[in-house]
């Protein structure tokens, strides 16, 4: 094996190392609600991504899609080798995640002031905080870049597919709790249950249309900076009927898709200022409400599945840590 071959496999493993860490990594911070170091995590990530790609690229293992094909229904086995440190191997990833650190033990996410947009080059995987006009390091222009924006971190959906997310919520939750009495439904995997979890997301629906029409009807406001309401704080719903949980949700969600419905483009980038994401438009807090929200639409499916299925044959109910969307902390 000559050197150069040497150094790519060393890179390819390295890399791919790398970039398997800050992905859990980074799923695992959305999951604590630490969303602007998720976002660091995930620039991390794609960082080693890119340069795994380049590495195994420059050990020839990919060709025309024909003899890709036939080589993974070969089989493939690329020798591995020793790799050192795979995570913090540069200055500014270790300035970065020494920031995240000083966070973590203020028992906090990052907030604006302390994190920047961040930009990877497509090139080379240099990463960057702020975007230059080139990568010093291979000369990618600006276009070329990978952003990884505060004001992106909840997602990119647009106006249309946030509506269209948030009206059939409703019907979703209906066919989710059909069926159930209420044993199964006051039934508690781990610490909550179907009910509580029903109530929560109305809790969130409230806050978000209160963000929403404060970004409405006033100009770029400071939205409060007090944590919306967590799942701990629905354990106050499991003695209601589900009847009234799910009309209540249905209410509120009226409320707020009746707030939302027929705005302009315009309106809907209309900003606010989030102390943890700085300078955000009404599109990022619509995105913060439909993932939180698809992230326990999953959890409560898991959930319906292993109430049935547990019903025949008395096995304890558990949920896989993969469906399991927030820790109960932070935004």
């Amino acid at each position: 094996m000559s050197l150069d071959e040497h150094e790519s496999r060393r890179q390819l493993c390295s890399m791919s190392l790398g970039y398997t860490a800050y992905d859990v990594w980074a799923t695992q911070a959305r999951r604590e609600r630490r969303y602007n170091i998720a976002r660091l995590l995930n620039a991390s990530s794609t960082v080693k991504r890119i340069r795994a790609e380049c590495a195994f690229r420059a050990l020839g293992e990919v060709g025309r899609t024909e003899a890709n094909i036939a080589r993974a229904l070969a089989g493939l086995e690329p020798d591995t080798v020793a790799t050192g440190p795979v995570t913090g191997t540069s200055a500014l990833s270790r300035e970065l995640m020494s920031r995240a650190a000083f966070a973590l033990a203020e028992g906090r996410d990052l907030i604006a002031e302390e994190l920047g947009d961040l930009y990877v080059c497509s090139g080379c995987g240099e990463l960057m905080e702020g975007a230059p006009a080139v990568c010093a390091i291979c000369g990618t222009v600006r276009e070329g870049f990978l952003a990884f924006r505060a004001a992106e971190s909840m997602g990119a959906l647009g106006p249309n597919k946030l509506m269209r997310s948030l009206e059939q919520s409703i019907q979703t939750l209906h066919a989710l709790m059909a069926d159930l009495d209420d044993e199964l439904l006051s039934h508690r995997v781990g610490t909550v249950s179907l009910k509580e979890m029903v109530g929560h997301l109305t809790d969130m629906d409230v806050v978000f249309r209160e963000r929403a029409w404060l970004i409405l009807e006033t100009d770029n406001p400071r939205l409060p900076s007090a944590h919306p309401p967590t799942l701990e704080k629905a354990a106050m719903y499991a003695d209601h009927t589900i009847g009234d949980l799910l009309d209540s949700f249905q209410v509120s969600r009226q409320q707020t898709l009746g707030l939302l419905r027929g705005l302009t483009a315009a309106a809907w980038h209309r900003t606010g200022h989030h102390i943890i994401f700085g300078t955000i438009p009404l599109t990022h807090q619509g995105n913060w409400v439909v993932e939180h929200e698809r992230s326990h639409l999953i959890e409560m499916a898991q959930i319906r599945h292993d109430l049935l299925e547990a019903q025949s044959d008395n096995r304890p109910i558990t949920l896989h840590d993969n469906l399991i969307p927030e820790i109960l902390d932070g935004e």
